[in-house]
């Protein structure tokens, strides 16, 4: 007596066209961790992924992601289960993610934003103020950290000849990549940098998991950085949040070959 063959997404023949589209959506997941519906260029993506989400599962499963789908953002996000799928952030990255989660949590939970947008001038000046023993970042550094973000689909930028006239837009996958249960996590983790700031302790770089993640983009011109950065990967993993202050994240680290 024959086995009947399982009906799954592995086992089953897909038609060419859901191969594509599959294939699509399994780089862009895996090279920027979320889709949004609301990019021209995602759109027919998370159309497709939403009425296969079964099959999205369970190629995410096999790579040890977890799909989260927020309908009422349009957002998908493929999270990492494992550490070892995970990058750790810098120091300064950690910090400047840590000032961008307060001043989302800020806008939305107190202020009912939807949209939340700092120019960089006012978020730096919202930075010193959280963190006022911190040295202040360069110019060339603070434009590195926030193209890899919007690498990571964590924030947009719109770039300006003025540079701290640039608008950053904080994306709503910011939650998931740093995923806080309140602000009073928050306030612990941001305290002991300060704590370490202030007692003149010396700084243990933390080493990245994965692959480095850091890929330059020279070309300043772009109205977005998801526009002109396609090749790395991300996704934070905060399960160790106090054992690691933050250092790691719920950024995918997949393959910096890997294209759109």
């Amino acid at each position: 007596m024959e086995a009947t063959a399982p009906s799954g997404l592995i086992n089953q023949t897909l038609n060419q066209r859901d191969k594509q589209l599959l294939r699509d959506v399994s780089h862009r997941l895996l090279a920027h961790g979320s889709l949004m519906r609301r990019r021209s260029s995602e759109k027919a993506l998370y159309d497709w992924a939403s009425e296969h989400q079964e099959w999205l599962e369970e190629w995410a499963s096999l790579l040890g992601l977890k799909i989260i789908i927020q309908r009422d953002e349009r957002m998908i996000m493929a999270i990492p289960e494992f550490a070892s799928m995970t990058r750790r952030l810098r120091r300064d990255e950690t910090l400047l993610a840590l000032a961008l989660w307060y001043d989302y949590d800020i806008e939305v939970r107190e202020n009912g934003a939807h949209d939340v947008f700092f120019s960089i001038r006012e978020f730096n000046e919202a930075l010193n103020s959280k963190f006022p023993s911190i040295q202040a970042l360069s110019a060339s550094r603070l434009r590195e950290i926030l193209r890899s973000f919007a690498r990571f689909n964590m924030v947009e930028v719109d770039w300006q000849d003025e540079f701290s006239d640039s608008v950053i837009q904080i994306l709503p996958t910011l939650r998931f990549a740093i995923p806080f249960p309140d602000i009073e996590e928050w306030l612990k983790i941001a305290d002991t940098f300060s704590d370490e700031d202030e007692s003149g302790e010396e700084e243990e770089e933390p080493d990245l998991e994965s692959s480095e993640l850091t890929q330059q983009d020279t070309d300043d011109s772009s109205s977005t950085d998801y526009e002109a950065t396609d090749s790395d990967t991300s996704d934070l993993d905060t399960s160790n949040i106090d054992e690691s202050k933050l250092e790691s994240s719920n950024i995918v680290a997949a393959d910096s070959t890997l294209q759109d």
